[in-house]
């Protein structure tokens, strides 16, 4: 178990552990451990139901198509998708590189910061990703070398 005490400011204070608040307790491991050795929490962060689904732009994360096939033991089929996906990553790069802005973020004049536009969380309401690229989905020219 892992405990703090004192604020985040500093080192924690002494051994008393009466105004700790506990930060993280270990799980045990899985009685039937996965591929990788990931723990219960672990697998649980990259857990989708259909509520949250329907609630995430086409860019989130947990909807990496290589992703799901690890979960499920498709070890052959990740391995594709990730190429897949690593060769999309370089054509999206190129994009950028052209003049693509964020959608989320606005750049800061004079500096190379950006600041969240606020925009997210209305779109995220509404449902709208109309303007969110697909980053995960197939293109007639997707190639994937072997």
């Amino acid at each position: 178990m892992h405990y703090m005490n004192g604020d985040y400011t500093g080192k924690g204070k002494g051994p008393d552990l009466s105004e700790s608040h506990l930060l993280w307790k270990r799980s045990r491991p899985p009685k039937f451990p996965t591929r990788y050795n990931l723990t219960r929490f672990a697998i649980t962060l990259n857990e989708l139901n259909s509520q949250l689904k329907k609630k995430l732009p086409p860019t989130d994360s947990r909807l990496r198509p290589d992703q799901r096939c690890l979960e499920n033991g498709e070890y052959d089929m990740a391995n594709s998708e990730k190429l897949r996906l690593e060769q999309r990553q370089r054509q999206a790069q190129k994009m950028q590189e052209s003049g693509w802005m964020p959608k989320w973020f606005t750049k800061e004049k004079g500096s190379d910061a950006y600041r969240y536009n606020g925009c997210y969380w209305e779109a995220r309401e509404k449902g709208n990703w109309d303007s969110c690229p697909d980053i995960f989905g197939h293109f007639a020219s997707d190639q994937v070398s072997d």
